[in-house]
């Protein structure tokens, strides 16, 4: 059977997620609820800490935006890329590998 990953936005959103329901275990990076009515294979819960992902800095798409000018206004990338925020990196490694395991079928947003 499969179990649900649940999102939430911050560490005690997950901590309050989790009162309501039996928990097998606490760890750095989530909260593993045991099966019950609603999640009968169980259920993690993770966290976002603040912001995981932010857009790039106009100067990392050209060198020309480096500095502003109204010249180059309005910057606009062909295409928004995306950074992990530094000091993020693990966090977010680690619900990038929860969200691809095999053995979640449902990823819940829980966030605000």
């Amino acid at each position: 059977m499969s179990k649900v990953a649940i999102l939430a936005e911050k560490p005690s959103q997950a901590k309050a997620y989790s009162e309501a329901i039996s928990v097998k275990a606490r760890q750095k990076t989530h909260i593993e609820l045991n099966p019950c009515s609603t999640f009968p294979s169980g259920a993690i819960i993770t966290w976002g800490i603040g912001h995981l992902v932010e857009l790039k800095e106009p100067k990392e798409y050209k060198k020309e935006w480096t500095s502003w000018n109204l010249a180059s206004l309005p910057i606009l990338p062909d295409r928004f890329q995306y950074k992990v925020v530094k000091g993020m990196q693990s966090h977010f490694a680690f619900i990038k590998d929860l969200f691809n395991n095999p053995s979640i079928s449902t990823i819940v947003n829980g966030c605000d």
